[in-house]
């Protein structure tokens, strides 16, 4: 067997170990020992510094918590003390400091005033100010109020009540003007105009553009303000002061009624809470523009009656976010404010309130009124409700309850640019009259009346007068069975081409005056149902009917007329008319004598 000698050298050869290895692995240990144990020391020193700091903190908050921040007059905290405040030795001292067995006073309580010797005040004296709580601080050299609380003035070193309000008059020549209704004469204390006091009198002789700078009132046993400043009609502005406030004020009826000069009213320290009317408050003040009551509580109102009636340029009112629950009178409250172009009546509580007679009528400029949250149940009256207002241009009133409804006369008359109204469904048995509900409500195209309970309706005088632009109406579900009352029902419906009345009882009818004058375009009426028994007035019947050409009266009776006159000159010189009696024909030949004679 052969050895390979070089490879048996090899195995022969001793092994050794590498020490340059090792010798790098024990320093990479140490270096990580080294690196914890550093790491394990800050660890260590941060939890000592948290634990410090904590603590420190909690010793902090325990010690302010204990301490007061401030003491309260007359005391003070003491220089030795950590936590408790003691009173200053000096009586009437304000504030002081010191330690509680040697303290100084630096100042003196209010209406007292400090008397000094060698530059340390010794003591704090009252100051010959009349009566308390009117001065805030004192006059140390002359024994006197130096500055007045609020409310007050500062006169010779006293303090006098103030104003209870300011205002300014203009005269149009040298007279005696109204600065306060007579009945309050006995309160006024003080009036002071351009700086000089004058007497106690309720009418002063002032020259043009005079400036009552204050009138002071005994308010204190004043529970209603009725007619205060009735008539006033020199006085362009007032202002309130917080002394006019009194919470037992019950009535401020016509306070400002007839102030016809009155420009600017500032309520901004009105806070009256107890009020129960404001009927009248404002009628006829023609020169507001803006009204902010805002401060008043209405809570309690029960009446708005002429609120703010006559009132012809006022263009805005505020009213308070207050519902009204009391409220049971609104008639004419806002009647005349021609400039009025929006109302906020969201919270109008009106579930107590009979009648809206009135309500808006002439508001001129209202292009849009929303009053779908008001109440009716309870309301019998809405004669004149809207009449007059001349830019409504469209109403919803289909959520009114209207079963107690007994009026409606004139509701929608004068509402020119009216077009549409979306009526409540009149299920009453209770309306005695519908005049003039439509009256001049020229841009209304069309009518459904079906809906409407007239079984006890007298009069339907002018309803449709001056509806120019209607051209559709149902009156299918009209019960006339006691009508007595028509004139002037459809004068100058030029629109209407036709007519169906074939639903409506004359049976009672007296007066029938100027039923279709000037009707224009109506080409053909059958009356054939109409019964003239009881009628003793139909002049004037078919007046301006210049289209007319077949007419159905074979019904009518004229004996109870004297001369009736049914046609004039207008009328169509051929047509064809329908009638029951002949000896009738001398009397309307004269205007038809070439019409075609029909009779049954």
């Amino acid at each position: 067997m052969e050895f390979n000698e070089e490879n048996d050298e090899d195995n022969d050869s001793p092994q050794f170990l590498n020490f340059d290895n090792m010798s790098t692995r024990s320093k990479n240990d140490n270096n990580e020992i080294k690196v914890r144990s550093k790491l394990s020391l800050r660890m260590k020193l941060l939890i000592f510094s948290i634990i410090i700091i904590g603590i420190i903190l909690i010793i902090l908050i325990i010690y302010f918590m204990q301490k007061p921040k401030e003491c309260q007059s007359g005391y003070f905290l003491p220089n030795d003390s950590k936590s408790k405040c003691q009173q200053c030795s000096l009586k009437n001292c304000d504030k002081c400091s010191g330690t509680k067995e040697s303290n100084f006073c630096y100042s003196c309580i209010q209406n007292y005033f400090p008397f000094y010797e060698n530059n340390i005040l010794k003591s704090c004296n009252p100051c010959d100010i009349g009566e308390e709580d009117k001065c805030l601080f004192c006059d140390e050299e002359i024994n006197k109020c130096a500055k007045c609380n609020i409310g007050y003035k500062l006169e010779y070193g006293k303090c006098i009540l103030n104003y209870s309000f300011r205002a300014i008059y203009f005269a149009n020549s040298d007279k005696d003007i109204s600065l306060i209704h007579s009945n309050y004469k006995d309160k006024i204390k003080e009036i002071l105009i351009d700086e000089k006091i004058t007497n106690k009198e309720t009418r002063q002789k002032l020259n043009r553009g005079y400036h009552i700078t204050y009138i002071l009132l005994d308010m204190s046993s004043i529970t209603e303000t009725n007619s205060m400043f009735f008539s006033c009609e020199d006085m362009k502005e007032i202002y309130f002061s917080s002394l006019f406030n009194n919470i037992e004020i019950k009535s401020m009826s016509s306070m400002f009624h007839g102030c016809k000069g009155l420009t600017s009213i500032d309520f901004s320290n009105f806070k009256i809470k107890n009020v129960i009317s404001l009927s009248n408050m404002f009628s006829t003040c023609l020169y507001l523009k803006n009204i902010n009551i805002s401060n008043i509580d209405i809570s309690k109102v029960t009446s708005m009656i002429n609120m703010f009636n006559g009132c012809e340029t006022l263009e805005y009112i505020e009213f308070p976010k207050i519902k009204t629950e009391e409220l049971k009178d609104i008639e004419l409250m806002f009647s005349g404010c021609s400039s009025l172009k929006s109302l906020e009546l969201s919270n109008f509580d009106t579930k107590q309130v009979t009648s809206f007679q009135n309500l808006f009528e002439k508001c001129n400029s209202l292009t849009s009124l929303n009053i779908s949250n008001f109440n009716t149940t309870k309301v019998t009256k809405m004669n004149s409700m809207f009449k007059d207002c001349l830019s409504l241009t469209s109403l919803d009133l289909s959520n009114f309850d209207v079963h107690n409804l007994v009026s409606i006369d004139g509701i929608f008359s004068g509402c020119l640019k009216l077009k549409s109204i979306n009526l409540p469904n009149f299920e009453t048995n209770k309306l005695t009259q519908l005049d003039e509900i439509f009256k001049n409500c020229s841009s209304l195209i069309s009518l459904d009346l079906s809906k409407f309970n007239t079984s006890k309706v007298g009069s339907m005088k002018y309803s449709f007068y001056g509806c120019s632009s209607l051209i559709s109406i149902n009156l299918s579900s009209l019960n006339t069975s006691i009508v007595q009352q028509m004139s002037n029902l459809f004068v100058g419906c030029s629109s209407l081409v036709s007519l169906d009345l074939s639903n409506l009882n004359t049976q009672k009818v007296v007066n029938m005056d100027s039923l279709f004058r000037d009707c224009s375009s109506l080409t053909s009426i059958d009356l054939s149902n109409f019964l003239t028994d009881s009628t003793k007035n139909i002049n004037n019947f078919f007046y301006g009917c210049s289209n007319l050409s077949y007419i159905d009266i074979s019904s009518f009776s004229f004996t109870s007329m004297s001369n009736p006159s049914l046609f004039d000159n207008n009328i169509p010189s051929v047509g064809t008319i329908i009638i029951k009696e002949k000896n009738i024909e001398n009397i309307i030949k004269n205007k038809i004598s070439n019409w075609k004679f029909l009779t049954k």
